[in-house]
């Protein structure tokens, strides 16, 4: 009996490569995840350039009656399966930034777990698993607060950009009905 057997390697990182930091590699896998998700939605994502987040987000999702804003942090200090919460504190002018928009405005939260690379992907013979989940909430209607807590079941989806969508489009059919 002959069985084709695919050997994936262990993933080996070495510093030596490396031009990140941990925070900014965390940084550029949660952008990343957002990103994928898109993706297989069929969704358009366009990213904030760098020194251009005057908004207070790092990416907008593209619909066809305009993009949301999204605010995208990626952390290990929580585990996916531990707790019904994420919190992570905001700072004053982000709230200022996103009480202004006018199209809706979503925080992010990107769980690596483990927190340590190599672990974030799990490269198997069936494919690239990612370590990570995503939970989010819309956070232009909300009063200001320090610690923003996440729910943890709002995970995520593609899904969850047909409720996007159905928000942003919210935004213009007031508008409609009102002339």
């Amino acid at each position: 009996m002959n069985m084709n057997v695919m050997v994936v390697p262990q993933q080996v990182i070495r510093d030596d490569i490396a031009t990140l930091g941990s925070n900014g590699a965390k940084a550029r896998f949660g952008v990343a995840y957002v990103r994928a998700i898109c993706s297989e939605a069929g969704v358009g994502f366009r990213e904030t350039a760098p020194d251009e987040d005057v908004l207070a987000v790092d990416c907008h999702v593209e619909f066809a009656a305009a993009a949301a804003r999204v605010q995208v942090k990626c952390t290990g200090q929580f585990r996916i399966d531990g707790g019904p919460t994420a919190t992570w504190t905001t700072e004053d002018r982000w709230w200022r930034r996103w009480h202004k928009s006018r199209v809706p405005v979503y925080f992010v939260i990107v769980i690596v777990d483990p927190d340590v690379r190599p672990g974030w992907l799990d490269h198997q013979p069936i494919g690239t698993l990612y370590r990570a989940a995503a939970f989010w909430r819309r956070v232009d209607q909300l009063s200001t607060v320090t610690n923003l807590q996440v729910s943890k079941s709002q995970r995520l989806t593609v899904n969850t950009l047909h409720e996007w969508c159905a928000d942003v489009d919210a935004c213009f059919t007031k508008q409609v009905e009102d002339k």
